[in-house]
């Protein structure tokens, strides 16, 4: 079940013009979830989640045990197939599938049954960097008023915050990521000593217990300039805290304007 701040969220997008996709890839939600609550007026939303909440409730009679689970692991986000297993283990047998389980759960906490704890990071200063260290490249994707669809990179380089951004139609390829990084590095007059990326497939082919393993023509390129590799934990942007000059394809390209 979609909560109700994001079902409003679908409803804001839809508003906007945006197609059901795009708004799928913004939100992270399955295309599905969201054609289905793209269609849905707010009344329609009530008298759903209000059905659904009747049905759901089938778990109300394990719900200290439910709290009990997440008070043992302190209130910490958990996957539902666990919880659904701990309960199947203690009572054999349950009134609802885990779906059910998923939607009663998101009940609770909405509710403020159950309230969980964010993951909270612990911050410290990054040091400076000297100019020319460390470049941080980012890649995002932007349709115009008119339907056209840029493909984006876009680059800041720490301690000048020197920016690049270079545009294109077509998706990414390794070869185009090495034509704009050269270009890049002709535009701020020289090679970085060490690059910040994420772990983007026109760079990265897998994580092998830790171990970054690149693609070909991007390996060989690196070897070939000398440059040093720091790559960032797969859909965890804050893990650029690294870099002493984090920022993002937006900032980049507002910075055009």
């Amino acid at each position: 079940m979609v909560t109700k701040s994001m079902y409003r969220e679908i409803q804001k997008y839809k508003k906007k013009g945006y197609l059901k996709a795009e708004i799928s890839r913004k939100l992270g939600l399955d295309p599905g979830t969201v054609a289905k609550y793209y269609r849905m007026s707010e009344a329609e939303y009530r008298e759903y989640t209000s059905a659904l909440r009747d049905r759901v409730k089938t778990f109300d009679k394990y719900k200290e045990a439910i709290v009990e689970v997440y008070a043992q692991n302190e209130y910490r986000k958990l996957p539902v197939a666990s919880v659904y297993d701990y309960l199947e283990e203690r009572y054999e047998e349950l009134p609802g599938t885990e779906k059910t389980l998923r939607n009663y759960i998101v009940y609770l906490i909405e509710t403020k049954e159950l309230e969980l704890k964010e993951n909270i990071r612990v911050y410290g200063r990054v040091p400076e960097f000297p100019f020319g260290k460390q470049l941080q490249l980012d890649f995002g994707e932007y349709t115009t008023a008119s339907g056209l669809r840029l493909y984006i990179f876009a680059s800041v380089l720490s301690a000048s915050r020197y920016k690049y951004v270079a545009f294109q139609r077509m998706p990414f390829t390794t070869l185009d990521l090495i034509r704009h990084l050269l270009d890049c590095f002709d535009y701020i007059g020289g090679i970085v000593e060490e690059l910040v990326i994420d772990q983007d497939k026109v760079m990265v082919v897998s994580e092998n217990h830790g171990d970054i393993i690149y693609t070909k023509d991007f390996s060989y390129f690196i070897q070939e300039m000398g440059v040093r590799m720091w790559v960032c934990r797969k859909a965890d942007p804050e893990s650029k805290d690294h870099a002493s000059d984090c920022t993002s394809w937006r900032t980049c390209a507002a910075s055009l304007g």
